[in-house]
């Protein structure tokens, strides 16, 4: 699957949360490449596949999205959220 959009990227969530997490990295990584997606729309994506980790129980990968967050709102969130589904301190996860 190519992912071309925010269609395609809540496609490939589904099927394959890797891909759509290098997808992620890849627009952010290029602001520039990518003029249409600012850091709010970066943002609520980030959420989704931070939310499909931790549906997996993927601890490792949602702390990820976690560090390459940038709201410094949203990243405090996602680590409290975190912490309660891992039942683990951030540090140690």
């Amino acid at each position: 699957m190519v992912i071309t959009d925010t269609a395609s990227f809540r496609a490939a969530l589904e099927t394959d949360p890797d891909q759509a997490e290098g997808w992620l990295a890849t627009v952010q990584a290029n602001p520039g490449k990518f003029p249409q997606y600012d850091d709010r729309w970066l943002d609520h994506r980030q959420r989704e596949l931070f939310q499909v980790r931790c549906k997996a129980k993927d601890w490792p990968a949602a702390k990820r999205i976690v560090e390459v967050t940038k709201d410094p709102f949203s990243k405090e969130g996602r680590m409290k959220r975190l912490q309660e589904l891992s039942s683990k301190l951030y540090e140690e996860l």
